[in-house]
């Protein structure tokens, strides 16, 4: 496991905490991590999304 340091704005942090304070996360660090979890698997869809419409434009270009 990797350790990233992250600084945020004070307003941002203080959501966090409140996150973990009425016991939605043990703690900010453990809410920050799966707001990235998050991001991450939904723009991974939109990247293979992406990925996936450039093969059909390419393949329909080359069979004509």
């Amino acid at each position: 496991m990797k350790t990233i340091t992250l600084e945020c704005p004070d307003r941002l942090h203080e959501q966090l905490s409140k996150l973990a304070a009425a016991g939605w996360f043990k703690s900010p660090e453990d809410a920050a991590l799966e707001a990235v979890r998050r991001y991450l698997s939904l723009h991974s869809v939109e990247l293979q999304e992406k990925q996936i419409m450039a093969d059909v434009q390419w393949a329909l270009n080359e069979c004509r």
